[in-house]
């Protein structure tokens, strides 16, 4: 097994999580119990600027299994209904 630790993007959490991006984006990570992200310090041009954030893999796995689909939630889903019956006339039926 690979232990080393890998930094996520918001696509590659995304993906991880099957949402959009967009969705991940604005209301995932936003989320008061979701990881801190990470940045690096990147020169560009001779300028100092801050990375795109970057999410420690492990922690986000953590998050999953803790916060994000708990077994107790899982279980507790009903299946949608699919819309109400049709009537049948009497004069319909055989």
């Amino acid at each position: 097994m690979n232990t080393e630790k890998q930094l996520w993007s918001i696509k590659r959490i995304a993906d991880f999580l099957d949402l959009s991006v967009n969705y991940t984006r604005n209301v995932i990570v936003k989320q008061a119990n979701f990881p801190e992200p990470r940045f690096s310090i990147i020169e560009v041009n001779g300028k100092k600027q801050k990375s795109k954030p970057r999410w420690i893999d492990t922690e986000i796995s953590e998050w999953v299994s803790q916060e994000y689909c708990s077994q107790s939630e899982m279980e507790e889903r009903q299946p949608a209904k699919r819309g109400r019956k049709r009537k049948v006339s009497d004069k319909l039926r055989i």
